[in-house]
């Protein structure tokens, strides 16, 4: 945005549903960037209504709406009637690239090669199967013929060979002398990091453990989310932790400074250790029966 001319307005950034929000100013024009975290977000119409809102709250002349994720036909025809301008990741990706280092680039692309590659192979190995299961239901229709074989010995002590004697004695020596190596290989190494400079070891990493994350199911999700909150509710300076969205942490203080002795450095040390969870906001509600305000920070 800056290579646009815009600029950020000091202490305008705000922790948003799912992401932030940027206040930029490019001459009189000021514009409302909000921007929504994770390649599984879906933009919906009453995204679109909360931001066009955002804007107009703001005092902004016009509004960006940026995802990783997808935006819905209906968002897109919404924020065309708002004046807002929809940007996902699809579109994000040729606008983002020339900043990023050349090795993340270089990563990036031979991933998206690999998963193109994988589809290929699913589809060629769908079509053998296909082809395999119309060969089949077609031998199976046609007119049963006499089996030539019936009536000869599958196998007798005569027509056991020593060489396939020697193969079955053998045989359960063979697969615990595997199982022992297997045993023996212990455990798996860490991946090698291809690149060298530490910024695109970390970026390596991140996307790892994203992919990690995308492999769990549902269950799991939510055991993570109630550990995490469990972990941040039992902090010094927290009474305790609930979600509230998906998004949002609420975090009750057992102090009033519970903010200046560093609760939120201390809940967000907990939530990174969970990368969907990195860019959670909180909601620090101050003790009961005080009268002090509710707070919002987010994680970065």
């Amino acid at each position: 945005m800056e290579e646009k001319g815009y600029k950020e307005l000091p202490s305008s950034r705000q922790p948003g549903d799912g992401g932030a929000e940027f206040l930029l100013v490019k001459g009189d024009e000021r514009c409302l960037l909000g921007y929504k975290h994770g390649t599984a977000y879906r933009l919906g119409e009453a995204n679109v209504r909360d931001f066009a809102n955002a804007v107009q709250l703001q005092g902004a002349t016009s509004g960006m709406l940026v995802t990783l994720g997808s935006a819905e036909g209906f968002a897109r025809d919404l924020a065309r009637r708002y004046g807002v301008d929809l940007t996902d990741g699809r579109s994000l990706w040729p606008q983002v690239e020339p900043f990023a280092a050349p090795q993340m680039v270089l990563a990036i692309r031979e991933q998206a090669a690999s998963e193109i590659r994988k589809g290929q192979r699913l589809g060629i190995f769908a079509s053998v199967v296909l082809g395999l299961l119309v060969f089949a239901a077609g031998y199976a229709m046609q007119p049963g013929e006499p089996d030539a074989m019936v009536g000869t010995p599958a196998s007798t002590p005569e027509n056991t060979s020593p060489a396939a004697t020697a193969a079955g004695t053998e045989g359960p020596a063979n697969e615990a002398a595997g199982e022992t190596s297997a045993a023996s290989a212990g455990e798996p190494e860490a991946p090698v990091s291809r690149f060298t400079d530490q910024a695109s070891r970390d970026a390596e990493g991140a996307l790892r453990e994203l992919e990690e994350v995308a492999r769990l199911t549902e269950q799991q999700r939510i055991e993570r989310r109630l550990a995490a909150a469990a972990e941040v509710g039992e902090l010094d300076a927290a009474e305790h932790a609930n979600w509230s969205t998906q998004s949002t942490l609420v975090i009750r203080m057992s102090r009033a400074d519970g903010i200046d002795t560093g609760l939120v450095n201390e809940a967000c040390a907990v939530l990174v250790q969970y990368e969907e969870l990195r860019y959670t906001r909180l909601q620090l509600e101050p003790p009961a029966g005080t009268a002090g305000q509710v707070r919002w920070r987010q994680c970065q």
